[in-house]
């Protein structure tokens, strides 16, 4: 190395360290890619998973509902029950005219061209007849009564409590004798009278062939294995080859039926992952490639011009001699190159941290603004000049209650209105929240009650003004509207070591498990988002949690307290702060 050149040194070194660089980038980028392709292909297998979960959730609801429809129709419960209750020959057999008005009658329910494949009615008996666009042959019908299926049907409905049997995927027993039989499955209910819950005559079978399954199925590319299991974890049906299961990238879902006593677990080789990444590491290492070329060629015209001054430099140094005491830089323009250069930077970063502050300042200030203007968007001289004359004018008639509610009503709207520095004390809230539910009182009587508990020494703390009357609002608006009275509301403020808290609860309806997964997701979306951009869409109707959580958090960061839950019957908010924080100047 020491017998190479400057520049080739210079050259071999920035190489080295750009060639480390775009291995680094390149690294990171594929390894993001990577994760990233992985999840989209698993993602799309979720989705399609799901969409065919639910189609054949469906197939099963509309079996189960056609045949209890067809179960409860009373012509079919008249027929059935006036049949002689013996095992002689086939009434339907024998009737032909029944027979075809229950033939009419069936096919009125699978009028359909996507109809069910088969629909049968039968009892103990022996009688039997269906409609169907598949064969059925007379001995596959003695063949079907001398079956275990039909006596697995029998000691099913015989037990208690029990509505709808499902036949698991089997070979057609009623097409015996045909050239072509294919698997089925079945829907099976009691024909009854289910309004006067009368004794059971027969049974209403709706088949479907597993072709059904097959359609449903077929949104899957050729590498997807799905399988059907049953309630003891028997596997009754499945699709596609077996899959090797011991690649570290095979995916694997399932998902339970609800119509249908029933899980459908899916399996998939990430094929597509694997053709993607062979392109993806061509197209990578041509880039790559192209990369270098480009990195190197350009490395070595800027080697050569920024190297020019030093190498005109030495050469001007290496002709230096008793005879020659003087040092000619060609390029003046390089001189003091680096200096000039670090000066240059240190007054950009000068200007950038003034820029900073300023803007930084005049953010501050933006925000706060918008803050206080949300609290001040009413004028409360017009509200109060009209409280007074209403205040008056019913002292006038006599009445004593009137100038009291007006009174109130006035020190809530004051309140509200002057917002000062943004901070009051738990007495002040408490004292306001109490003539709101005064108020309140006024209007449901005996039908509210409410309780204030402060304890000693905490009443003078400082904390975020209006935070405790807008909660004890938010009760009336949503938790105690769907209960019955007495509504209840109680407050509770405490402090310890060097937290305040106030607790407000109601024996109302409770918080939703909705409302709760909705409001963590909303204190989610303000962690990510701007201070800013979060108060520009709280209107000045929104003092409740949304605002009340947006304020704690400018004045406590990351300390504060705010936690909505149930305790037995009602919803409980806490709220809590640092006591030596600067909002409570304590």
């Amino acid at each position: 190395m020491r017998k190479l050149k400057y520049q080739t040194k210079f050259l071999l070194y920035h190489t080295g360290i750009m060639l480390l660089i775009i291995l680094g980038t390149v690294g990171y980028f594929y390894s993001v890619l990577v994760d990233e392709m992985k999840e989209k292909e698993y993602k799309d297998f979720q989705i399609i998973a799901e969409k065919t979960a639910t189609q054949l959730d469906i197939l099963f609801y509309d079996m189960d509902r056609t045949a209890l429809q067809i179960a409860a129709n009373p012509s079919i419960v008249s027929i059935f029950q006036g049949l002689s209750g013996t095992v002689e020959e086939n009434y339907f057999m024998v009737h032909p005219v029944v027979k075809g008005d229950v033939k009419k009658m069936l096919e009125s329910y699978n009028f359909k061209n996507d109809g069910h494949s088969r629909i049968c009615l039968y009892n103990k008996y022996n009688d039997f007849v269906c409609t169907s666009n598949r064969a059925v042959t007379e001995e596959g019908i003695i063949q079907f009564f001398e079956s275990s299926t039909f006596q697995d049907i029998q000691k099913f409905f015989n037990q208690n409590n029990k509505f709808v049997y499902y036949r698991e995927p089997e070979t057609d027993i009623l097409a015996l004798g045909e050239k072509k039989r294919v698997d089925y499955l079945a829907v099976v209910r009691e024909i009854k009278d289910y309004y006067s819950n009368s004794t059971r005559c027969g049974y209403i079978e709706v088949q479907e062939s597993t072709k059904k399954l097959d359609e449903i199925l077929a949104d899957f590319e050729p590498g997807v294995r799905i399988e059907l299991f049953n309630e003891q974890d028997k596997m009754i049906y499945n699709t596609g080859k077996m899959i090797k299961r011991k690649d570290k990238n095979f995916y694997e879902t399932e998902i339970t039926l609800e119509n249908a006593p029933y899980v459908v677990k899916f399996y998939k080789n990430p094929t597509e992952y694997k053709q993607a990444m062979k392109q993806f590491y061509f197209v990578l290492a041509i880039v790559v490639i192209i990369i270098m070329i480009v990195a190197i060629m350009l490395e070595k015209i800027l080697v050569k011009h920024l190297s020019k001054p030093f190498v005109n430099l030495n050469h001007s140094l290496e002709s230096v001699t008793m005879d020659n005491l003087h040092v000619d830089i060609v390029d003046e323009d390089s001189t003091d190159l680096v200096r000039r250069l670090d000066d240059s930077f240190n007054a950009m970063l000068k200007k950038l941290n003034d820029s900073m502050q300023k803007q930084i300042t005049a953010k501050t200030n933006e925000v706060k603004s918008h803050f206080f203007a949300l609290q001040s968007q009413m004028n409360p001289h017009f509200l109060h000049n009209i409280l007074a004359i209403i205040s008056m004018e019913s002292q006038v008639d006599g009445n004593r209650k009137i100038p009291d509610i007006c009174r109130r009503l006035g020190d809530i709207l004051r309140y509200n209105s002057q917002m000062g520095d943004g901070y009051s004390t738990i007495e002040q809230e408490c004292t306001i929240a109490e003539d709101y539910m005064l108020l309140m009182k006024v209007r449901y009587e005996e039908l509210f009650e409410y309780s204030i508990q402060i304890d000693d020494h905490t009443g003078q703390l400082r904390i975020p003004k209006l935070i405790v009357q807008p909660l004890c609002e938010n009760c009336f608006q949503h938790g105690l509207k769907n209960v019955e009275p007495i509504w209840k509301i109680d407050i509770h403020a405490w402090h310890e070591e060097k937290r305040w808290f106030i607790k407000v609860k109601d024996n109302g309806s409770g918080f939703s498990e909705e409302f709760l997964n909705r409001f963590q997701e909303e204190k989610e979306n303000m962690e990510k988002r701007d201070i800013k951009s979060v108060l520009e869409n709280i209107s000045i109707g929104g003092l409740c949690l949304p605002n009340i959580y947006t304020r704690m958090k400018i004045e406590y960061g990351k300390t504060f307290v705010c936690e909505l839950y149930n305790e037995e019957r009602g919803a409980v908010v806490l709220l809590g702060g640092e006591i030596n924080d600067q909002s409570s100047n304590c």
